[in-house]
């Protein structure tokens, strides 16, 4: 499955093009990057967020973890995946991370 480009953002780096988005999930934020061309192997990036319960909480959220993630960390991400493996044009299953707050580690299944 590709990300559908109305919903997703543009970056390019080490002169490549790269697609992104952010999917909310339970407990998580999830950062999908594909190479904007070949559409190889998509990296996913999963990071801890309280944003579900925002609604829940409302107004209340003063205390609430509310990562907003903005194209420097996709940036981050993307120059750390490829550094640990991962090869955006060659098809394969999800490359699937952590991010810890300092950097991105293989995410244990």
């Amino acid at each position: 499955m590709t990300i559908n480009k109305k919903s997703s953002r543009r970056i390019k780096v080490r002169d490549d093009s790269y697609i992104w988005t952010v999917s909310p999930n339970d407990g998580y934020i999830i950062v999908i990057v594909e190479h904007e061309v070949s559409r190889g192997n998509r990296l996913e990036i999963y990071i801890t967020s309280d944003i579900d319960s925002v609604w829940v909480k409302f107004p209340n959220t003063e205390h609430l973890n509310l990562k907003i993630v903005r194209p420097k960390d996709v940036e981050f991400f993307i120059f750390q995946a490829l550094d640990l493996g991962w090869i955006p044009k060659v098809k394969g299953k999800p490359v699937v991370f952590d991010f810890n707050g300092l950097k991105i580690t293989r995410r244990l299944s």
